[in-house]
């Protein structure tokens, strides 16, 4: 970010798109999906089939995204084979987490519809790879037409298809052991899950087609189901009984940035300029922060049994150090804060200054995940 907002004047290659694919690309998606071998078979109750073959293929989806980013950054001849590595690379792993969904879907009611769950999550991922290939292709100076109106498709499906809806997903589940505290509205999960389903597409649809009406319809509707969530969410963290605060603020915040997202990508809906404000805070702020959220609790959860066995029951602020917690929490909400009010008005060298907030929030969040490490390894 602080790079791309010191060359936003000089059109330095595509630096504003390197930093949203090292996000979207290089950070959530693949924690995500190397978590996923892990996590999915407790979900839904099946082992992960050809698993060696899932973790080959996210080397290659690493060594893709890292071409990819490199083009962004100038030398765009390399988007076109980058993007499409990446792509190889998923149908590869995809391939192995449908044919494992598959065998969820004999088992019972609540593991078929958690594996349905899923596999639309996982299209959602396909359809975004896709269309982001034949966008990298345009961008390289090698591509067909078919693309060129897909680019707002494209972001709609990423983040509020894939990203957002994998959060939904997952937090059923991870929400108790960070709160201590369960939905007491289970069916609002569905109705957010099927508002989305139906709300994305047509939102995307409606923007690759430039059709207006469609467009709003999708975004209302799939807006409609990110407050159902954003209600229970809130729900869940009033009632939270954990001592452990960090990560239920990081969760709050990121519900609070997602509730700013919807707002600015309505704006952005109706005409104004705000698309890359928007982007921006559904990354840095909905998505980023239900991620670090998860980092302060599952993430050192993981390596307390990592190096202390299945059966510890370390709790994770006997690991993390809380002034480090505390302060990363603050550097990465006025990071937030400053760059999207930097991104709406137009002001670079607030961007900047955000930027560096986020970099000292990064290197505590590093310095803290370290030593959570070292004590793991040592108590």
């Amino acid at each position: 970010m602080l790079w791309a907002a010191w060359s936003a004047n000089e059109q330095h290659g595509y630096t504003g798109f390197a930093w949203i694919h090292a996000v979207a690309l290089a950070w959530v998606t693949m924690s995500a999906l190397a978590i996923l071998i892990h996590a999915l078979p407790n979900f839904i109750g099946v082992q992960w089939r050809g698993q060696s073959v899932a973790r080959w293929s996210l080397v290659a989806y690493g060594i893709g995204v890292g071409l990819l980013l490199y083009g962004f950054l100038g030398d765009a001849p390399m988007l076109g084979p980058a993007a499409d590595l990446v792509v190889a690379a998923l149908l590869v792993y995809l391939a192995t987490a449908f044919w494992t969904l598959a065998g969820a879907m004999r088992g019972e009611r609540l593991q078929r519809a958690v594996a349905r769950a899923f596999g639309a999550t996982f299209v959602f991922l396909l359809a975004t790879a896709v269309i982001g290939s034949g966008l990298a292709w345009l961008l390289s100076g090698r591509g067909t037409g078919w693309a060129a109106s897909l680019p707002a498709a494209h972001a709609a499906l990423g983040t509020l298809g894939w990203l957002s809806l994998l959060i939904y997903g997952v937090s059923m589940r991870t929400f108790r052991p960070i709160t201590g505290q369960a939905t007491r509205f289970r069916k609002i999960h569905i109705l957010v899950g099927s508002l989305t389903l139906i709300g994305v597409p047509l939102l995307a649809a409606g923007l690759a087609s430039r059709n207006t009406t469609l467009a709003w319809i999708g975004g209302a509707l799939a807006g409609i189901g990110a407050l159902a969530y954003v209600f229970d969410a809130f729900d869940i963290l009033r009632r939270a009984t954990v001592p452990h605060r960090p990560p239920q603020f990081f969760v709050g915040a990121a519900v609070a940035w997602f509730l700013v997202a919807l707002a600015v990508g309505g704006g952005a809906l109706a005409g104004k300029p705000w698309q890359p404000a928007y982007i921006f805070v559904l990354l840095a702020g909905w998505v980023g922060q239900m991620v670090v959220a998860h980092f302060h609790h599952i993430g050192v959860r993981l390596l307390a049994t990592i190096y202390r066995g299945e059966d510890d029951e370390t709790r994770p602020e006997q690991l993390l150090e809380p002034r480090l917690s505390w302060f990363t929490f603050g550097a990465f909400q006025i990071a937030v804060a400053l760059v999207l009010i930097g991104l709406l008005e137009d002001r670079i060298g607030l961007v900047a200054r955000g930027a560096v907030f986020g970099i000292a929030g990064w290197i505590a969040m590093t310095a803290n995940i370290l030593a959570a490490r070292a004590r793991a390894k040592t108590l």
